[in-house]
């Protein structure tokens, strides 16, 4: 077993940073005793946590709380204690959050507590260069506690301020009082006033009544606008054909999709989902789709092509916007697909064989929004017969009127069952169920849908497609279980 070092305290007058805090050095390995890990709680009785290594790797962090909850269930300590750590697996924060040893305390309780109800006060990681310590969350909560009290503390002059101004106003009250009887005998000079006024307002208001209705009519001719900018169709080819969507949340939104062209064999294909609503999102929708498609002509790599769009957004951006997007090449000779997503949900495979595949990757950083950003390009190989579908999040995030989300489970259900229907049917079958399941319920947000089926070899993809039918249909799972090694 490892050493179980005491704890590293660093004693400043006003702690900033993690730096400043009480770290813990205390690691296990995967293989050590269960029971030698409770020793080691029990003879340190503040001691949060332990680092739990794999042959020197971090694997996860096993917190005090839940080491003991793990054996208080019935018959655990005599199932767990004469066994390896690796039986707690199920106990282990195997995603721990990681946070830099110059991170300040404020951003440091922000990011704690913005993990899941389970996880919020879990032990953090921190790193200071290249060794992993321990820090526990309460300890953060108490000093940013007492940086508050500090910070009230402050206030007292100001209250004091506040208090002289209350004053004057006591003072001013009495004059008031005094000035009460000169204004209730312009009473009736007032009344005549306030029905001039009551006119004015009269026609202010049908003036702003008519100036809404030319709003909502220009509204109408930006949206119709919008929707021109889009493609109405794919280009033709024997190889692929595809069918897309988009419908604003409001009169005019921030998704878009596109599809061109790059040469005889290669077509680009972009989904995305600008930050934000209305016209600033639109606006800013036209700039980015004009830029991607203007990169991607270039001959650029996805990921090439994002980071440069990345680059030229942040230094184009006055209102701070962003935007998720996967853009992606299809060679039509291969059937490859190489895409790069910033930010955005992966896409969806549909396999002619049946099944629905959920590309398990990270995605990289949002576009326009970090300027040291680093994009990366994935591949899908896709046979003939094999479909693509990128979407936005409105799908996902359509609600019911109980509140209740439309989910990414219930579209992977639907696309499982219809993995070979033809694109144009498939898209009209998700919106009609996306409408059943609304009923009416204002949209939360833009949706956007693209479907791409790959031909290559149309005689090939007949086969597939027809094997594909009696068997039954399935979407692949992500992997329950994350993993944080370095």
């Amino acid at each position: 077993m490892t050493p179980f070092p005491s704890a590293e305290s660093h004693a400043v007058r006003s702690p900033e940073i993690l730096g400043d805090l009480t770290l813990w050095d205390a690691g296990v390995e995967l293989g050590d005793r269960t029971g030698d890990v409770e020793e080691r709680f029990l003879s340190d009785l503040v001691l949060p946590g332990v680092i739990v290594y794999a042959e020197g790797r971090v694997c996860g962090v096993l917190s005090r709380k839940r080491l003991f909850a793990a054996l208080s269930r019935a018959f655990a300590r005599e199932l767990f204690i004469k066994r390896p750590c690796e039986v707690l697996l199920d106990f282990i924060d195997t995603d721990p959050l990681v946070l830099s040893i110059d991170t300040p305390i404020a951003i440091a309780v922000n990011r704690a507590l913005a993990r899941s109800s389970e996880l919020s006060y879990e032990p953090v990681l921190v790193e200071r260069e290249g060794r992993y310590l321990l820090l526990e969350v309460d300890v953060l909560m108490r000093v940013q506690s007492r940086l508050l009290l500090q910070a009230v503390d402050s206030k007292d002059a100001l209250l004091q301020e506040v208090q002289n101004k209350a004053d004057e106003l006591s003072q001013t009250l009495v004059s008031l009082e005094r000035a009460r009887d000169r204004l209730l005998q312009s009473e009736q000079r007032l009344e005549g006033e306030v029905a001039k006024r009551t006119q004015e307002l009269a026609m202010i208001n049908a003036d702003l009544l008519q100036k809404q209705a030319q709003i909502d009519s220009e509204l109408k001719v930006a949206r119709s606008l919008q929707q021109s900018i889009l493609p109405s169709s794919f280009p033709i080819h024997d190889a692929y054909h595809g069918q897309a969507i988009m419908r604003a949340a409001r009169m005019i939104g921030g998704d878009f999709y596109d599809v061109f062209r790059l040469d005889e064999h290669r077509l680009g294909v972009i989904v995305a989902d600008v930050s934000g609503k209305g016209v600033p999102a639109a606006l800013f929708m036209v700039l980015v789709r004009t830029m991607l498609q203007d990169l991607a002509l270039q001959a650029l790599s996805p990921a090439a092509c994002i980071a440069e769009a990345n680059r030229q957004l942040i230094a184009r951006n006055p209102i701070s916007l962003f935007v998720t997007t996967v853009y992606g090449i299809l060679d039509a000779r291969t059937g490859q697909f190489t895409f790069c997503n910033g930010g955005h949900i992966m896409p969806y495979v549909l396999r002619a064989s049946g099944g629905v595949e959920v590309v398990d990757e990270r995605s990289s950083p949002l576009v326009g929004l970090l300027e040291m950003a680093v994009y990366t390009d994935h591949t899908i190989s896709l046979q003939p017969g094999d479909g693509l579908m990128l979407v936005t999040d409105g799908i996902a995030e359509c609600f019911d009127r109980d509140g209740q989300l439309y989910g990414e489970e219930r579209l992977l259900d639907l696309l499982a069952s219809n993995t070979s229907m033809p694109v144009d049917r498939l898209l009209s079958k998700l919106l009609g169920e996306l409408d059943q399941f609304s009923a009416g319920t204002q949209m939360s947000d833009d949706v956007t849908v693209l479907t791409l089926r790959y031909v290559g070899d149309r005689q090939a993809a007949a086969v597939s497609v027809h094997s594909g039918r009696d068997e039954r249909p399935s979407h692949s799972v992500r992997a329950s279980q994350s993993r944080f090694l370095r």
